[in-house]
């Protein structure tokens, strides 16, 4: 079965200005993303396949993956992270963050255990 993209509005409009498909095809993806609309009713109303809106789809998704994937990095670029964390903004209810600072804080020192029984000592 296939899984159901979606996305926000405000993500859409933020990888708009990369899409180098027509403006059928960005209301096409919009629709069905942002929207929920399925690709049939889609098709029907652009007379398109269902194929071509999932490849109009599949573009405007990929173009997502790849400006979070940069925002990533611009967000980690100068950033002192260890191997396998990531910077994010979060907006949660308080109670929520506060659990996951706890949880943070045991992963870190979880980690930092590791790292000191994974040292060799040193020969002298």
């Amino acid at each position: 079965m296939r899984v159901k993209r979606r996305m926000t509005a405000a993500d859409f409009e933020a990888v708009r200005p990369f899409l180098k498909i027509s403006d059928d095809r960005i209301k096409a993806a919009r629709a069905a993303l942002v929207e929920g609309q399925t690709f049939q009713v889609i098709g029907d109303r652009f007379g398109w396949s269902r194929q071509a809106v999932d490849h109009a789809v599949r573009v405007v998704w990929n173009t997502l993956e790849k400006y979070r994937q940069s925002q990533r990095a611009v967000a980690n670029t100068g950033a002192l992270l260890s191997p396998g964390w990531e910077q994010v903004t979060l907006i949660a209810p308080a109670h929520l963050i506060e659990k996951f600072r706890v949880e943070i804080a045991q992963a870190s020192q979880q980690q930092e255990c590791n790292s000191k029984t994974s040292r060799k000592p040193s020969e002298s």
